[in-house]
This record gives structure tokens, sequence and C-alpha cells, in this order.
């Protein structure tokens, strides 16, 4: 009988979890980090006591809500990427899908400011990031200069552009993917100062 009631008090924890990130989730997508945890709270219909058994921080619940957004739409990306024969088109795909979903969610991308957030996120996905660009320029379907630093920056700009440019964001990105090729670089890019 003790067995069976812990095993329900861990499934209502799991589900308290679930529902707090989905409604930070949302609340981010509204308000951005500014979203207080009494309100997230009261969007998951839980206690604030509850929330901050899971999530001690705030810090700590943003990172979860990157977290789970990070496993639903870019590590799909990346593994398809990985699997595609097509150095050139794996990148693409890359660029595409990434900044496809931050321009859906503008309030996640805001989340990362590096540092706690993102320092269990970012190699995971410079890694195989790393991995993609390097079969891309031994290919020689992109520009040799070009880094695995590049394309989070490649990719904040983009999204950045698809606030002014509203519907019309592809076109940037058209732009960007079209002076990856080598014979587009008519000088080679400024070193990175890092």
């Amino acid at each position: 009988m003790a067995e069976s009631r812990n095993g329900q008090v861990r499934a209502d924890s799991r589900r308290n979890r679930a529902a707090i990130v989905t409604a930070a989730r949302a609340a981010v997508a509204e308000l951005g980090d500014k979203v207080s945890l009494e309100q997230i709270a009261r969007l998951a219909q839980v206690n604030t006591r509850t929330l901050f058994r899971h999530f001690p921080t705030k810090d700590d619940l943003l990172a979860a809500v990157l977290e789970d957004y990070f496993a639903e739409r870019v590590e799909p990306v990346l593994r398809r990427a990985a699997a595609d024969p097509d150095p050139r088109r794996a990148l693409e795909t890359v660029l595409t899908e990434s900044t496809t979903a931050f321009v859906e969610q503008p309030g996640v991308l805001a989340l990362i400011s590096g540092g706690a957030r993102t320092s269990g996120i970012a190699p995971r996905y410079l890694e195989p990031l790393a991995e993609i660009l390097t079969r891309a320029r031994k290919a020689g379907a992109v520009r040799d200069d070009l880094t695995p630093d590049d394309i989070p920056c490649l990719v904040t700009m983009l999204v950045a552009g698809a606030s002014h440019a509203g519907p019309d964001w592809p076109r940037y990105l058209a732009l960007v993917l079209d002076s990856l090729p080598p014979e587009a670089a008519r000088a080679p890019l400024p070193p990175i100062s890092r």
C-alpha cells in the first residue's frame, strides 16, 4: 500500500513539474523572462511552494524551459541534419529550422543569455553543429572560415531581422544561405576576437 502511495506521489510530482514548465513556456512566450514565478504558479494551477520545490530559483525554471524547448524543437533538427548525406543541405536545414523555431517563440530566444541557463545546452548544440559544419567544409559546400560559433550568431541575426521583416524573413535567410558557399566569399571573414 505504501509503495502504491509513493508511486502516486511521484506521478503527481512529475505532473506538477510538467505543468509548471508548460505554464512557464507559455508565459515566457507572452511576457519574456520578466514573468513572475507567482504568475507561472497560477497558470500551472499549483501553489508557489510546489513551484519552488521543483525549481528553487527563477533561473532554474527558465533553464528547464530552454531544456524543454531545445529537446522538442532543436535536437530533432540536429539529428535529421546529421543523417542527411548532403552536407550543404544539412547545414541549410539547421539554419532554416533553428531560425524557424526561434521566430515562432522569440521569448525563448531571449532566455539564452549564456551562463547557467545554457551551460548544459550549448555543448549539445555546438558539438553536433561543429560536425555538420566540418562535413560541409570538407565537401567544399561552405567557405572554410565559417565556424560553429558563427551559426548561433546567424540564427540570432535572422530572428532579429524577422521582427522587422515579418513574414518576409525567409528572404533574408535565402540571402544568408547564398553567402555560405566558397565562391560567394569575396574576402576572408574577420577573425573572431575571443
